[in-house]
């Protein structure tokens, strides 16, 4: 800590009650040396500086280096706030995207959350108003709209009480049922309640019917608040002044009514019942041509596994309801993503001989146990898809962390009907370059884009490198005669 007489720190004289603080950043003059902190908080055109890293991964660019608030966007991980703190240079961090605010204000209290991390309570109060405001106007005003997106980074439903939040659900509803031309609509990782999901479902069903194409619904409602799983025996009474409808009917109902859908986002565990009624009800919007369905599957909704009666899953769907829908829907391009399952044998769970799948995306995470997980090579899960699905099966997408290497010539070798594959984690360059060699003698005709990310390591970063150049140097020539999208990328650990 230096010295008094050092210090070019502003030091206030007098007492503090006879300072005149600014209530709000309106009246501001940056000052001449280094951003100090009055600048970061009060500015409205707040300048972020770009740190390059140290590996050299980053082309030097100029417009990487800019300043300008044009040039934001680029890079946004590695943007920082560079201000002054008692003598000294310190870095901020700016991880959240930036959003041009209308006012002063607005634009003082984002980049307040930004620096802080976690979000004052005068912010959240300040950001609800503004919510309530937006929400008020497009009521009013009848807005209308192609596309409604409800970010999950601005709204938390669960910091808002229960007046605010019924509320936020009235306008919802009520904006809803004024669109005339609404094509899209996201409510992925709303977390609402079941009947608050369900009301918004049931104005989708009746007013937008017609014009919806794209619905996402991951996550929606809360884990434990599965639509399909109703579970009123903790309720006592005659329940003669007890709403209890019936979610799962109206649920499966909402859904059957969007008749023009082109691509539906469902978690597996809403539409997997055990019987297969749920799935096979859907049977009126699968059927259109060229329909597009994604399934997310958790590893808390694991079929045989989870206690159903907790209302997060537990229940599969029967090998003869996807028969069903396979034989009647020819066209239904299915979409699974496993997330987080890290087990063999929990993954087969999801899987039955006769499901049309057309996509895989498989991604294990960061695992935090210390013990190694049985059955956790990919290499039976590969064997597995290429055994029942080789002949429709279209993307393989695989995202792992510091796990084994996964087998790259034996995926070529056993699904060379694969259009594309993409692959992030560790890679054996031996293998690589043999799985390489077998696309380049023209073993897998209808291949088209092929994507690797390596993860490296500190000790062989550098070899890994001149080993990935000299790769796509030697089979680049080769993948542009076949009209391949040849990309391999070193990225750091």
């Amino acid at each position: 800590m230096p010295n008094d007489c050092q210090c070019p720190c502003i030091h206030i004289i007098g007492h503090l009650d006879d300072v005149k603080w600014l209530q709000s950043p309106r009246k501001h003059k940056p000052s001449r040396n280094p951003l100090s902190i009055c600048d970061w908080t009060q500015n409205y055109h707040i300048w972020l500086h770009y740190v390059e890293s140290a590996d050299g991964s980053i082309v030097e660019d100029d417009i990487l280096r800019s300043t300008d608030t044009r040039y934001w966007s680029i890079h946004d991980v590695q943007r920082y706030y560079l201000g002054d703190l008692h003598c000294e240079q310190v870095l901020f961090t700016y991880q959240y995207p930036n959003l041009q605010m209308p006012t002063t204000l607005g634009s003082f209290f984002w980049k307040a959350n930004t620096a802080l991390k976690l979000p004052p309570a005068l912010y959240l109060k300040e950001l609800h108003r503004s919510i309530e405001h937006t929400l008020r106007k497009m009521e009013v005003q009848n807005s209308q709209m192609d596309r409604l997106i409800i970010s999950d980074q601005l709204i938390k439903i669960d910091r808002l009480d229960c007046f605010k939040r019924k509320s936020f659900f009235k306008s919802m509803k009520h904006i809803i049922s004024s669109q005339d031309r609404l094509q899209l609509v996201s409510l992925e990782n709303l977390c609402c309640k079941r009947l608050e999901g369900i009301e918004l479902l049931q104005t989708l069903a009746c007013f937008v019917a017609d014009t919806l194409k794209y619905l996402f619904l991951w996550r929606f409602v809360l884990p434990n608040e599965n639509p399909i799983l109703i579970n009123y025996r903790y309720i006592t009474g005659s329940g003669q002044y007890i709403d209890r409808p019936d979610i799962g009917a109206c649920f499966l109902r909402c859904l059957a009514e969007l008749r023009n859908l082109r691509v539906l986002a469902l978690e597996y565990a809403h539409i997997a019942d055990g019987i297969g009624y749920a799935l096979l009800s859907l049977l009126p919007i699968l059927r259109r041509p060229h329909f597009r369905l994604q399934l997310i599957c958790r590893e808390d909704q694991i079929p045989g596994r989870t206690d159903a009666a907790l209302g997060v899953g537990g229940y599969d769907i029967p090998d003869t309801a996807w028969r069903r829908v396979a034989i009647a829907c020819p066209d239904l391009y299915l979409f699974m993503a496993f997330f987080r399952i890290r087990d063999y044998d929990n993954v087969r769970r999801f899987l039955t001989p006769s499901i049309p799948l057309r996509e895989v995306h498989l991604q294990y995470g960061i695992d935090l146990n210390i013990t190694q997980r049985q059955d956790s090579d990919v290499s039976y899960f590969i064997r597995h898809l290429a055994y029942r699905y080789a002949d429709t099966l279209v993307t393989l997408s695989i995202h792992q962390w510091r796990t084994v290497e996964v087998p790259m010539r034996c995926i070529f070798e056993l699904m060379p009907r694969l259009v594309r594959f993409q692959y992030t984690g560790l890679v054996n360059l031996t293998d690589l370059h043999d799985a390489l060699i077998i696309i380049s003698c023209g073993v897998c005709e209808k291949l088209k884009q092929i994507n690797i990310q390596i993860q490296d390591e500190d000790s062989n970063r550098c070899y890994m490198k001149k080993l990935a150049e000299k790769l796509t140097e030697e089979f680049q020539d080769i993948m542009e005669l076949y009209d391949i999208s040849f990309c391999i990328n070193i990225y750091k650990s």
